[in-house]
């Protein structure tokens, strides 16, 4: 969507796209990766700790509800009114200040004494948590080249799923022998470590800086890094097709107004279908019949699709395009969850179906982080991601609530799985609208 002014001298996508990735651009996708990483243990360990907290606290686990639930809220501040400042003061300021953030709240939830104090807290972390995650895919986005970005992208953002199983695997240890509040230290000491590191050593995006900031020494020294033969003052940054302040209001000018909401409602429509999953999918196995054993594995096995498939729809991403992709994986997801109707309850029939929904669900959530990169401009690019994760949060948010209302209703596992077919059509007619948008626009 950028303008086809044409200015003399190197595009900087097309730099990027005609050199091998550059031990500098394997540096930063290194760092932003550990952010998602450590990202991901800090969303996951409290409630790895709720067991031995309400034991410590005395309290019924029901009272520690508002603290898990802050860090939710917080995202989603975060990612809309945080976030954005990416597009004003730097990705990698704003990733390394952000990781400070999570480091600081992590180790103040050590010392919490009650669950009020947890819960502001945990909001903190929550907010810095969805300004750094918008952030680091930014930053990761503006150094990619073109041709392998979409894969690049999903490949660091998967690792929230990497930091969630560090900490399901880690914390039970540290528990035992030192006490639930090591668990945050942990959480709150390496975001400061890699906060430190990206202020020392970490490249401010050079989209940034050519775009903010031209004259800036920095340029000169990406760019020896990254294709040493090319004079920095022939480089530019191409302009989008009008001028942009990096606010809200942009994504709704008029080239970015109708894939902003496109997007919106498809990544809130998928968000909506994966939590009520992550949240209700024991639950709904153990109330069709199955042991609790049974549903714990067919839950893993629906992470792990999630993983594979956010990987394999980003390769196809960058071959045949963003929006067909995940049109099609939308589809898949929409047949293989209406099948719970007519597919009889067993482990292996099931649990292949769970698999494949899981890679068509988890990793369009994976995937479509990274189809904001086709869609805005760099100077507008962290805005845009970030709003696109608040708005996906509503339906993280509803899910679980809407999820507990139909089976306290009384309504059939299978139907409650198979209901989930609705949304995800919706996911279908958004990928398929915002193609069409953009090629009209």
């Amino acid at each position: 969507m950028d303008g086809a002014t044409q200015l003399p001298g190197f595009e900087i996508d097309d730099v990027l796209d005609a050199n091998p990735l550059s031990g500098l651009q394997k540096y930063v996708l290194v760092l932003c990766t550990l952010a998602v990483l450590f990202d991901g243990y800090d969303l996951q360990v409290l409630a790895l700790t709720v067991p031995t907290l309400t034991k410590a606290w005395g309290i019924a686990p029901a009272a520690l509800s508002v603290a898990l639930s802050a860090s939710l809220l917080g995202m989603g501040f975060g990612a809309a009114l945080l976030g954005p400042l990416g597009d004003r003061y730097g990705r990698r300021t704003v990733l390394a200040a952000t990781m400070a953030m999570v480091g600081v709240s992590s180790l103040a939830a050590a010392l919490a004494h009650n669950p009020v104090q947890l819960a502001l807290c945990r909001f903190v972390t929550g907010a810095a948590l969805g300004a750094s995650l918008a952030n680091a895919y930014v930053l990761t986005a503006d150094f990619m080249p073109r041709r392998r970005r979409a894969t690049l992208i999903t490949l660091s953002y998967c690792n929230t799923a990497t930091g969630a199983l560090v900490a399901g695997l880690v914390a039970p240890t540290v528990i035992a022998q030192y006490g639930w509040p090591a668990t945050f230290v942990i959480g709150g000491a390496l975001p400061l470590a890699l906060s430190a590191a990206l202020l020392a050593t970490g490249p401010e995006s050079i989209k940034f800086l050519l775009n903010r900031q031209p004259g800036n020494r920095a340029i000169a020294r990406i760019l020896r890094s990254i294709a040493p033969g090319i004079a920095p003052d022939s480089v530019y940054l191409r302009p989008p097709a009008q001028a942009l302040g990096g606010t809200v209001g942009d994504l709704f000018t008029r080239p970015y107004r109708a894939p902003t909401l496109l997007l919106w409602l498809g990544f809130g429509m998928n968000s909506f279908n994966l939590y009520l999953l992550v949240s209700w999918l024991p639950t709904l196995l153990t109330a069709a019949g199955w042991l609790s054993a049974q549903a714990s594995r067919a839950m893993a096995f629906n992470q792990l699709g999630g993983v594979l498939g956010g990987l394999s729809l980003a390769w196809l991403m960058d071959r045949f395009g963003a929006e067909r992709t995940l049109a099609t994986g939308f589809a898949i997801n929409a047949l293989s969850l209406s099948l719970f109707l007519i597919v009889p309850s067993g482990f292996v029939s099931w649990g292949a179906l769970l698999l494949l929904i899981g890679a068509c669900t988890g990793g369009s959530q994976f995937a479509i982080v990274s189809l904001a990169a086709a869609l805005y401009p760099s100077s507008i690019l962290a805005t845009g991601s970030g709003w696109a994760s608040a708005v996906a949060r509503i339906g993280a948010f509803t899910s679980p609530l809407v999820g507990g209302a139909l089976i306290a209703a009384g309504v059939a596992p299978t139907q409650v799985i198979a209901g989930l077919a609705v949304p995800a059509v919706v996911c279908v007619i958004s990928m398929l609208a915002l193609s069409r948008a953009r090629r009209l626009a």
